[in-house]
Parts: C-alpha cells; structure tokens; sequence
C-alpha cells in the first residue's frame, strides 16, 4: 500500500486543539442561548404573571412591566393593576406602581433563606354599592394564594411606601370618598428567623395621614401562630370632622361645622382570648349654624338640633370634648363589650373628670390572663379613682 494513502496521525496537541475549539464552541453557544434567554424571560414571566392575575375569580388584572435582577434574586412588578369584572366600579380594586419581591439577604446572616415584599404607591378601592356587582367590600383568600405564587419563599418582612385606602359610595347622596394617604406599613421578622424564643417576635408599625390628623400603630405579634396572639396599640388624633361631612350627611343625615375626631385603643390577645379598649373623643364640636344653614329642611333642621343637644348635654365643658371608653374581654371570636363602661364612661368625661386623650398603657399580652378575674360594676368605672389620679 502507498504510503501516501495511509491514515495520518492525530498529534497530541492537535488533539488538544480540537478538544479546546470543541469546547469553546459549546461554551459560546451556551453563552448565546442564556443571553437569549434571559432577553425573553421578563416576557415569559409577564405572561405568567398576567395569566395568574386574569384567573381570578370576579377579577381581572395586568401588569404593564417586569424587570429582573437575578444576580440579586428579585424581580419588579410594575404597573399592576386589579379590577372588578363586570364594568360596574369605575375604580380598580387595586393598583400600584411597583411591587418588589426579593430574598431578604439580611436574613441568610441569620441562617434564613425568606423573602421580602416592597409595595411603592399602591390604593386599595372599597367600595359600597347596592348589589354585589357594584360593591367591592372582600379580600378574597385566592389573593392570599396568588401572593405565596409570585414569591415562592416565606415572607419575613412586608412594607408599604405612600399607600392609600379609599372607601366610595357611588350610590348614596352625596357622593362619598373618604380616603386615608400617605401610608407607611414595616412588618418584620414574619417567618420568625429572629427572637425564636420571644413570646411576640414579629413586629407591625405603621402610620397615615387622614384629614389634617395622623393614624399611628404598633404591633408585636406571633405571625406563625394559627391562633392569635398580638399586643397591638394604636391612635388616631386631629381629623377635621368638616372634611368628612359628604360621609356625615350621607349616612348621619348631618354635618358640621366644628370639630376633631381622635380615637385611642389598645388591645391583647392570646390563647383565644382578647382584652382592650377603644376610646373616641370629639373637641370642639358644633352641629349645627342656624344662619348658614337657612334654607336646609326644618325636619334635618331638627335632627341637627337634637344631635347638637345632645353633644352639648355628654360635653365636658372644661375640655369641650364629647369622649367615652368602651371596654371589650373576652373569646376572641364574639368578645363582650361592655355596655356599662361606655355609659360610665360618657357620664365620667362629661360631669366628673374629661378622659385624657391618649393611650392608657393598661392593656399588654400578660393582661390577657387576668381578663376574667378583674369584674368590676358600673360605679366602680364611673369613680374609677385610678384614672382620675391619672
């Protein structure tokens, strides 16, 4: 055989050579294919998103936009919009301008894997209607379940920038839209990954603005407790009742021309049990001006005098202030409210002592199991010699 059509022999590093052009073929087009993919996922996340949102059952949504960032394992919601199928509500459910859910790193340092949710600029719409199809009262639990889709992770913490709650009824007269802004949430530690062994190891702040007043609330909690456990107090000082005089009208058949509204409480709960209180207080009131109100009806005319009266009957006049405590213990499902507290209460502020407007400090998650031993009577509560020292 000529030696010219003998086979000829692959050198070692040729073979070397191939080896590497080999591989640098298929990493190139493992390179390509990522990138390619990774131009197409925020759009087969969209889609995703947006199928699981058209799901829902009486809704419809759409988000506008997703942008990823998994280097840092999180992805942008924005533009998301909820709305009521049917045409009926001219608002949506729920909007916002940008949803961002991501691994909370701050808790891999305390050996969590969890997630995190930022809510930038969102509005809820409850609105009250004649029928179903014109309402929209309900948080639906398939929300709940579309929220553990979107992040597959345990939730561990939770905050909202510049909220909103609107409460509109389309249908009363006048026209109510009565709204709370500037809604700040921060819940932290939901999944426990710190302060295993504290009783309440969650933590809820919040705060809003609401008509000329501010709405402040602090919460500890047990979130991974089925049955619930929290220490919860909030107070809300300053609304302007004239700014809400459309509600006042629609529903009371009256309106103002003076006053601010607060309202103080504290509550506890543990093992199927909860304590606390609620206490209203109304400054400065004036019902009715016989002179702007001249061409109102004599029948609302009277109605308007007869809630002035009574104002004025109930009234502090030291603190000008109309104010009562309603005192609630109980099963945590269908607690007791104690009719006497608040008529003691009322007659207390009004001839013996004006309650302080502010927060007691009397109510935590240790009084909770001294609920049903402290039984005290109706004059017990109106000479309540504690709280009037206070």
């Amino acid at each position: 055989m000529n030696s010219k059509n003998k086979p000829m022999k692959t050198t070692a590093s040729e073979f070397k050579r191939k080896h590497r052009l080999r591989w640098k073929r298929i990493l190139l087009i493992t390179v390509v294919v990522l990138i390619v993919f990774r131009l197409f996922l925020p759009y087969i996340v969209l889609n995703i998103v947006n199928d699981k949102l058209a799901n829902i059952k009486g809704y419809t949504g759409h988000v506008v936009d997703i942008d990823l960032a998994l280097i840092v394992g999180s992805y942008k919601i924005k533009d998301i919009k909820l709305e009521k199928t049917g045409g009926k509500i001219p608002v949506p459910f729920f909007a916002a301008d940008v949803i961002d859910l991501s691994i909370e790193w701050k808790a891999l340092f305390n050996g969590g894997l969890v997630g995190e949710i930022e809510v930038s600029r969102p509005i809820l719409n409850f609105v009250k209607g004649p029928t179903e199809a014109t309402s929209q009262t309900k948080i639906d639990k398939e929300w709940q379940d579309i929220v553990n889709e979107l992040m597959p992770l345990k939730l561990n913490r939770f905050e909202i920038f510049e909220g909103e709650i609107h409460y509109l009824d389309y249908h009363s007269s006048p026209k109510v839209d009565v709204f709370t802004k500037n809604i700040h949430i921060l819940a932290e530690n939901l999944s426990n990954v710190t302060d295993s062994t504290n009783l309440l190891p969650s933590t809820v702040t919040g705060s809003a603005s609401i008509y000329g007043g501010k709405a402040t609330m602090n919460m500890k909690l047990d979130a991974l407790n089925k049955v619930p456990t929290f220490d919860i107090n909030a107070e809300m000082k300053g609304l302007n009742l004239v700014e809400v005089n459309d509600f006042l009208k629609a529903y009371g058949n009256f309106d103002v021309q003076k006053g601010t509204f607060g309202v103080y409480t504290e509550a506890a709960a543990k093992d199927g049990k909860i304590i606390g209180y609620t206490k209203p207080i109304i400054k400065d009131l004036d019902v009715i001006e016989w002179e702007q109100e001249k061409e109102d009806p004599l029948t609302q005319k009277l109605w308007e005098s007869i809630i002035g009266f009574g104002g004025w009957i109930f009234k502090n006049k030291s603190e000008d202030q109309v104010a009562t405590e309603i005192q609630f213990e109980g099963v945590l499902k269908d607690p007791n409210v104690d009719i006497f507290s608040i008529i003691g209460g009322t007659l207390r502020n009004a001839f013996i002592e004006a309650l302080y407007p502010s927060l007691e400090q009397t109510i935590n998650i240790n009084t909770v199991e001294k609920a049903e031993v402290k039984k005290e009577g109706f004059l017990n509560k109106l000479f309540d010699k504690k709280k009037s020292e206070k």
